[in-house]
């Protein structure tokens, strides 16, 4: 019914976009300026030694329609994506992407959001791996209570990236824990969008019938407790306070999307959940 209850919203606020978008020639420059020097500001205080937004390992397929290109830092966070041909929905302004960890037990919270910042309680990452269509990079938090295993791989025949996050408790005891993957997402280049959210997937995008009519769906996949976030917001949350930013739909807002999944990780093991990002293009 939630899930229905969003369709319906969304297929609203669709019928709405000639009256309610502004269409490329007409964007409110003035707002678009404000929310770029919002996230220029934000990025700029969030600013830490390790967190870089810098492209480390780039792939790329298709053409046209089916293109994809997107880059992953050391650290591996996404970002640059663009697909189709031409249309970049995270290489915009600031560049946020990447996850977080809350420990449950603890109440401490891990995260690396690209130029957002990050949370200073991390090692250095490791590379495990990386060929034509994947790359895996490990990453510890300083404490030596968990390691991230990102495995980010390029879905062969579609513009889809998935991402497997694999979640290993260090410790001798069970340990309960929040796991978030998060972008900022400017569709097409433009930095306010429409967002909302489901219990399994996270989008923003334009409405049609205006220049830049794209979307970007943050996707879970399995069967781990997960729930997508929009946020009004173009900064990465709280792991240890995922609504604090919160929105059902938001429209026309510099904001964000995430998902964010609950694990009880047994000691010395490790939980993995996969989500995938693509054109929302794709969904139909």
């Amino acid at each position: 019914m939630k899930q229905l209850a969003v369709a319906v919203t969304l297929l609203a606020l669709c019928s709405l976009s000639f009256a309610g978008r502004r269409g490329a020639t007409q964007l409110n420059a003035e707002a678009e300026a404000k929310a770029a020097l919002a996230q220029k500001n934000a990025a700029q205080a969030a600013a830490s030694p390790l967190a870089t937004s810098t492209c480390s390992y780039t792939f790329t397929s298709g053409s046209n329609n089916t293109y994809l290109q997107y880059c992953v830092t050391v650290n591996g966070n996404i970002t640059q994506l663009t697909t189709p041909l031409g249309v970049e929905h995270i290489a915009v302004g600031s560049f946020g992407e990447g996850y977080g960890i809350c420990d449950l037990a603890s109440g401490v919270a891990y995260y690396d959001y690209a130029d957002f910042g990050d949370s200073a309680n991390w090692g250095a990452p490791t590379l495990l791996s990386h060929t034509a269509t994947a790359v895996k990079i490990a990453r510890s938090t300083s404490d030596g209570v968990w390691t991230l295993t990102q495995t980010i791989t390029q879905v062969a025949g579609s513009a889809s990236i998935k991402i497997a996050m694999a979640l290993k408790n260090k410790t001798a005891i069970a340990r309960g824990a929040e796991l978030v993957r998060y972008a900022d997402t400017d569709i097409d280049g433009i930095f306010t969008n429409n967002l909302s959210a489901t219990y399994s997937s996270a989008f923003a995008w334009n409405f049609s019938g205006t220049e830049g009519p794209y979307g970007l769906m943050l996707q879970a996949l399995g069967n781990t407790q997960h729930q997508g976030f929009a946020q009004d917001v173009p900064g990465g949350p709280d792991p240890c306070n995922l609504i604090t930013h919160w929105k059902s739909v938001t429209i026309l807002t510099d904001g964000s999307i995430f998902l964010g999944y609950y694990n009880v990780v047994p000691k010395s093991a490790t939980k993995t959940v996969t989500m995938t990002y693509k054109d929302t293009e794709q969904v139909y």
